[in-house]
């Protein structure tokens, strides 16, 4: 009992805006969530870390969804818990079991408005015991619907994972001139792609199908968690050379899909 009250303690005075007055915790360290790409996870040092929150800026077609679906895959293959918010209900499941995930045991939610979508993984980071938690914002591409977001209180919910096994994934639309990002400076990481080259099967002008696509990832910015729960957003990044690397994504396969349905 007494271990249970002083964690409430720390959690309440870390919420209260005493965090900086507290002592480090020790934590054991997590291998990050691998996501199954070896050039991605290679760039990662072995994944997306845990306890954190991690932004994902991508461009339009520059497989930021890609990516966000291997991750998924590979933790419900380790047996994790995954959730997948879906702001803008633009969830395809067809891409999703192609890209390897299992949808029975995925836990979807499709929501129509940025206040939804908040809520959403609000409730699943406070259910805990999720591996990996996808907050996909790539369709919320209206200046509105960003400042919406850039107001949300990241920094609560990065103290609402902290110390736990959590990867939560924040994908977001890519805009050059916004360096602070979506999320501000609270993700312990910030990861950019952008689309390199397309692949286009078809006649011009009449029926194009993608077929595949390369992009390039780069790292923005990685820095402890040291620095987000005790500094907050003004903490100092931890100093990391560019580092970057390039990518290639299939395009959609109906008869890829229509396998995975029947594996």
């Amino acid at each position: 009992m007494a271990a249970v009250a002083v964690d409430h303690l720390r959690a309440l005075l870390r919420d209260k805006g005493f965090a900086g007055t507290l002592p480090a915790m020790r934590v054991p360290a997590l291998a990050g969530a691998a996501t199954g790409v070896k050039e991605l996870d290679g760039l990662l040092t072995g994944g997306f870390p845990r306890g954190a929150i991690t932004e994902i800026a991508s461009a339009l077609s520059a497989g930021g969804t890609s990516v966000a679906l291997a991750a998924t895959a590979m933790a419900a293959a380790r047996g994790e818990a995954v959730a997948y918010v879906d702001a803008t209900d633009s969830f395809h499941a067809e891409s999703a079991m192609e890209a390897g995930v299992a949808l029975r045991q995925l836990l979807l939610v499709r929501c129509r408005w940025p206040r939804e979508a908040w809520d959403a993984v609000d409730l699943v980071v406070g259910a805990g015991g999720f591996g990996v938690i996808v907050l996909d914002l790539l369709g919320s591409n209206s200046p509105r619907q960003l400042r919406e977001w850039q107001l949300r209180p990241w920094l609560k919910l990065q103290r609402r994972i902290e110390n736990t096994s959590t990867a939560l994934l924040v994908l977001a639309p890519h805009h050059p001139d916004r360096e602070s990002g979506l999320c501000a400076q609270v993700p312990a990481m910030r990861l950019e792609l952008a689309r390199a080259q397309a692949q286009w099967e078809g006649q011009e002008g009449v029926s194009l199908v993608l077929r595949g696509l390369e992009s390039k990832a780069r790292l923005a910015y990685q820095r402890s968690s040291a620095a987000v729960t005790e500094g907050g957003p003004t903490g100092r990044r931890s100093p990391r050379r560019d580092a970057s690397c390039s990518l290639r994504f299939d395009g959609f396969s109906r008869e890829k899909s229509q396998e995975a349905v029947a594996g």
